[in-house]
């Protein structure tokens, strides 16, 4: 069983090359495409419009919506006669809206896919971001850097705490690592013992059934340095990915102050595979 569905954001305000990798990714995997392209209203400033007329709204309205249809138009043109099938759908909504909206079109896909650069750089994308991780709760693939997402994935580090959110991770990853024979199941000591032993076990165990190759290493770094512990690892043993659960502690706290999940995004040139 392999993934038949991706979905994707896209808005107006960016360049459509933006989505260009995404667009190759889909035809990789011979999946069929939801793209979203999003035109997104401004709001109105009530101090300096105590009451704004309706004109005003319907013709913000209209010309975002008219942006958001010719985008559109625009991505149709460069899916066309590929070897995929996709539907290419507007969505005119407020800011405050792009995450919901996102978050109701993930339940009919297998993961989302998030351009190299999006995440956490462009605000709208990581609006969109945040609604599939957490509104609808499910997993999103962010592309590494280059023009072509990849070829082939044939080692994985995975990221392991034995939590909820590194658990959910690695299940909703089987089907993107279908092909993946070789896994290092990877856990960050911060004191130099472990107390996930069974858990490590239980899941390699796990994978193991699902036909991978595992091996589990340990790694050594205080809680600030976790990231950069990972991504020196994922170098050292060449993997092609890494999977890892989204966000430990307060989603607030990580998003805005750090946190190994953001770290990791920002500083990594590999594909990245989440779920919350």
């Amino acid at each position: 069983m392999a993934i038949t569905t991706i979905l994707a954001f896209h808005s107006t305000d960016e360049p459509v090359d933006n989505i260009k990798p995404v667009i190759s990714l889909a035809g990789e995997m011979g999946a069929h495409l939801n793209l979203v392209v999003f035109g997104v209203l401004v709001p109105i400033t009530t101090t300096t419009f105590h009451s704004a007329p309706d004109f005003f709204s319907s013709n913000e309205y209209k010309n975002t919506a008219e942006r958001a249809e010719q985008r559109v138009k625009t991505v149709e043109a460069l899916v066309e006669g590929r070897r995929f099938s996709a539907s290419i759908m507007a969505e005119c909504v407020d800011r405050g809206m792009i995450g919901r909206t996102m978050s109701r079109h993930a339940l009919c896909a297998d993961v989302t896919v998030f351009p190299y650069g999006s995440i956490p750089y462009h605000d709208l994308a990581t609006e969109a971001f945040n609604g599939v991780l957490f509104d609808a709760s499910r997993p999103v693939l962010v592309l590494g850097a280059g023009d072509k997402p990849f070829s082939e994935l044939k080692k994985a580090l995975i990221a392991w705490n034995g939590e909820p959110e590194a658990a959910a991770a690695i299940h909703h990853s089987l089907l993107l690592l279908e092909s993946t024979s070789d896994v290092h199941i990877v856990h960050v000591q911060h004191d130099g013992s472990s107390s996930l032993k069974r858990a490590e076990e239980e899941m390699q165990r796990f994978l193991v059934q699902h036909g991978k190759e595992v091996s589990v290493d340990h790694l050594k770094a205080q809680p600030g340095d976790v990231a950069d512990a990972l991504l020196k690892h994922a170098k050292d043993t060449n993997v092609d990915i890494i999977v890892m659960g989204a966000y430990g502690h307060s989603r607030l706290r990580e998003w805005l102050l750090g946190g190994t999940t953001r770290d990791l995004l920002l500083n990594r040139t590999l594909p990245v595979f989440l779920a919350h």
